[in-house]
């Protein structure tokens, strides 16, 4: 491959005093090359040469700092992508690292006494698919003397939780989770848990001699709902100590039940209903296996809300034209909880065609490259392992653009496009085609939430699809009418029916250097359009904050493939 002729350096420098750091990592991604790193010298400077032409973003990192991008405002934020021609050398492509935080403290017992080897994670509330969930930011384990450090936080409010069991039992866990989930949710692999009985809530310990207590996963200061957990606040480089707590001893139950609808023994999971976002150390996945006969006994449950889910057949589990999955909620409050009834039914197909409406170009020869999603309304937490569980299937159209997607849960489920070109955004098609309407029978379902009932599968869904894509673009400028770089400019519809979690009536980009910005495939209709240089990534989504900004927002509406330009003030 013959090198590229541009070039990309500047100085890595701290952010409260502005002096170099030496040896920090500083990565060079994009220019559809593949990654380039440097490590910066003793002034703190870099310089990556032979970048082809192309669009490209730059990191570095630091231990004890926390990761930039270059054209950042603030830690966590998106940064701002360089454009490169050949022969161009890109100076001063300057980053600043801000010293990251520390939370510190001790985890105790039951009786006051040091709790050695408990995993303790620092979360913080970020948005996930638009929704705003707990992620985890960093973590340590405790010494002989029950003492953690969680070093290199972002500044931002964090929610302290522990484990008891250690490192080697937490991963034990998740490879029993990961076995189970594989079970469950229609992977490889075989089935999960021992027969009739559950493993403990660590991964470990006999299936069937039930406990009577156990530690739980506890948040500071000694709490074990993610709710009522206490906030911690760290500013940049501050050391915040004394975040002391115990963990929880808890009352350990046995749950039973019984799984109607299949012939031989089926894989049964409890997946904590708050686990979503929570990371490797959240929620406790527990397995079991039913007996021939049905009968199921998952044992050392901790108190909690949970979803009970049983599967047979489907990929990797026999015949996978015949998926059939139970599930119910519960609650487990420290006694035994009999009479859980897991019926099995088949899962529901959702079939049918992509179509395009062209005002002048060429219909596609190969629907391939579009993905179809059916993902649920309210969707089940996340599958041990990352995998996505049953409760969310797609897959691609046919080169004819027939469609057929299998082996989804009865209940509210969207139908979603994407691909097409340039990738996915928002559940919209992308490139030279957008997406214009879903419709089932004639009636317009895009932006609505279909109801799949068990054992009646969904035909004739047409998607079409035009190119007469709708285009908002412009500069965001200063009071001396300079562009201003690296602002998040929104645009959401003015109806608040469209706000929620990945609604394709909201759409956030970034301005470029010049201080441009460019909005595609926006359904048409009526928009508010605002700029921010502090929103959260993902915020966007969230209707409290939609409601905040709307009455600085300016207004525009777009029709049908319109293109409209639209110059804004930047943030005072």
């Amino acid at each position: 491959m013959t090198p590229g002729t541009a070039a990309i350096s500047g100085r890595v420098l701290t952010a409260d005093t502005g002096r170099p750091i030496k040896r920090a990592r500083v990565a060079i991604s994009g220019g559809g090359r593949g990654g380039r790193t440097a490590i910066t010298d003793e002034q703190g400077r870099y310089r990556v040469a032979e970048l082809a032409a192309g669009t490209y973003t730059v990191t570095a990192s630091k231990t004890g700092f926390v990761d930039a991008i270059f054209g950042q405002r603030r830690p966590q934020q998106p940064g701002t992508p360089i454009a490169l021609v050949d022969a161009q050398d890109a100076a001063n492509v300057d980053l600043r690292l801000t010293r990251g935080g520390v939370i510190t403290g001790h985890v105790f017992d039951e009786d006051g006494e040091p709790l050695a080897r408990a995993m303790v994670t620092a979360q913080r509330y970020q948005y996930v698919r638009g929704e705003r969930q707990l992620t985890p930011a960093g973590g340590d384990q405790t010494d002989d003397r029950g003492q953690y450090r969680v070093f290199g936080l972002p500044p931002g409010d964090y929610y302290v939780s522990a484990t008891a069991g250690g490192l080697a039992q937490l991963i034990g866990r998740g490879l029993q989770q990961l076995a189970a989930g594989i079970a469950v949710g229609g992977g490889r692999g075989g089935p999960a848990g021992g027969r009739a009985g559950g493993a403990g809530p660590f991964g470990f310990g006999a299936p069937n001699e039930p406990e009577p207590t156990g530690y739980a996963p506890t948040y500071y200061p000694g709490v074990v709902s993610a709710p009522e957990a206490g906030k911690i606040t760290v500013g940049p480089g501050q050391e915040v100590v004394g975040i002391d707590f115990p963990i929880q001893l808890v009352p350990f139950a046995t749950v039973t039940g019984l799984v109607s609808g299949a012939d031989q023994a089926v894989p049964v999971l409890l997946m904590p209903q708050d686990a979503r976002g929570l990371g490797p150390l959240g929620g406790q996945v527990l397995a079991g296996r039913s007996q021939v006969d049905g009968a199921f006994t998952i044992a050392n449950v901790p108190p909690g809300r949970y979803v009970a889910i049983a599967r047979s057949g489907g990929r990797g589990n026999g015949n996978e034209n015949d998926a059939r999955t139970g599930t119910q909620s519960i609650v487990v409050n420290g006694e035994n909880l009999a009479g859980v009834s897991l019926i099995l039914q088949r899962g529901v197909t959702v079939s049918g065609n992509i179509t395009v409406e062209s005002s002048g170009a060429a219909a596609p020869t190969d629907y391939s490259s579009f993905r179809i999603d059916v993902p649920d309304l309210a969707p089940l937490p996340p599958g041990p392992g990352g995998g996505r569980g049953p409760n969310m299937s797609g897959g691609r159209a046919q080169k004819n653009g027939a469609f057929q997607v299998t082996d989804l849960l009865p209940g509210k489920h969207f139908i979603r496009v994407t691909g097409g070109g340039q990738g996915a955004m928002q559940g919209q098609a992308q490139g030279q085609w957008t997406l214009k309407s879903v419709s089932i029978g004639g009636q317009d379902v895009t932006d609505q939430a279909i109801d799949l009932k068990p054992g009646q599968d969904v035909e004739n869904v047409t998607i079409l699809l035009t190119d007469r894509a709708t285009e908002i673009s412009g500069t965001v400028r200063d009071p001396t009418n300079t562009g201003i770089a690296a602002l998040t400019v929104i645009a959401f519809s003015s109806d608040p029916q469209f706000w929620g979690a990945q609604s394709r009536h909201i759409q956030a980009v970034r301005t470029d250097q010049s201080g441009a910005f460019h909005i595609r495939s926006l359904p048409p209709g009526d928009y508010l359009i605002v700029v921010s240089d502090d929103v959260e990534q993902g915020e966007w989504f969230d209707p409290a904050y939609l409601e905040q900004v709307r009455t600085g927002a300016k207004h525009i509406a777009i029709g049908e493939g319109e293109k409209a330009t639209l110059d804004l003030r930047g943030p005072s």
